[in-house]
């Protein structure tokens, strides 16, 4: 795919998908959590300067709660810290910790490896800056939503590979763990991702010379995960990358790390965010319950 067209779709996507998120009758609202504050900062990092925005729950007045880095969705191109927004103060109200949402450079402007090193050195600002963020980052989780799910998953195999501290759990929601095989090879269901918008991922995502096989671009293609943290991994039924998820999930549980895989039927892709709010609610349930069992 040409850098123009590249440009061009990826830019009238987003435009698409701020329309849709405000306009939309079936987009979730998050239930109030109107006691949790937010604190927001600019963290300079490889990609640049980095907007991040933390969740404090009224626990943690005079408390260092543990802390869940999330990364948002929206195919590498899209999306923004605002889509999971009223998402992260739920959670941290309900946990209790703090959640801190990181919004990151988009392609094609940033490509990979960027993204990585641009969670990388937040994450080592907020472990150099703990004491003053009221944070404890011994006990941290790290996880995403489709393509901020790769980003965290490719991260993890960086912070390994570098001996950098690593989170007690991972949470990954409808990730994107395969860029190398061709969106046509994957299953398809009506309402699944449509195939021009999964060709944009690794065309505005990746440099022409990167292979997509490389593991911090389709980490389920690594050679081990071995040493990863705990993880859940959940998915709608009728996505194309629910199989990527499921494979993902089970090398995971056969290299002795321990791992959840979950599906939630008759659901499609940002299932979460987009649909019925009683079943975005128990996947949501599912990320606060995970977090008390691997945090508190």
């Amino acid at each position: 795919m040409s850098v123009w067209r590249t440009y061009l779709l990826t830019a009238l996507l987003r435009a698409f998908q701020i329309r849709m998120r405000r306009y939309s009758p079936t987009h979730i609202t998050p239930p109030a959590a109107e006691t949790v504050r937010t604190d927001s900062y600019v963290v300079e990092t490889a990609a640049g300067a980095t907007p991040v925005h933390i969740y404090y729950p009224e626990a943690a007045e005079g408390t260092a709660l543990p802390v869940f880095v999330n990364l948002h969705g929206g195919g590498f191109f899209m999306g923004s810290y605002a889509d999971d927004e009223g998402w992260g103060r739920h959670v941290a109200e309900l946990t209790p910790c703090v959640v801190v949402n990181i919004d990151y450079h988009l392609a094609p402007r940033s490509r990979f490896p960027f993204s990585l090193f641009e969670v990388r050195d937040v994450l080592a600002w907020l472990h150099a800056n703990e004491d003053r963020l009221g944070l404890n980052m011994e006990r941290f989780a790290l996880g995403g939503h489709s393509a901020g799910g790769n980003i965290a998953a490719s991260t993890l195999l960086l912070l390994r590979d570098t001996g950098a501290p690593m989170p007690a759990v991972q949470i990954l929601d409808s990730p994107i763990l395969d860029l190398a095989t061709d969106p046509r090879e994957k299953p398809s269901f009506p309402g699944a991702i449509p195939i021009f918008v999964a060709d944009l991922f690794p065309a505005s995502y990746l440099e022409t010379s990167q292979s997509a096989a490389h593991p911090y671009i389709s980490p389920l293609r690594a050679e081990s995960l071995a040493g990863l943290p705990p993880t859940l991994v959940f998915t709608p039924e009728y996505d194309s990358l629910a199989r990527e998820a499921f494979r993902y999930a089970e090398r995971l549980k056969q290299e002795g790390v321990p791992a959840e895989y979950q599906m939630f039927p008759k659901t499609i892709h940002a299932f979460t965010h987009v649909g019925r709010k009683s079943t975005a609610k128990k996947a949501w349930g599912l990320v606060v319950s995970t977090l008390q069992a691997r945090l508190l």
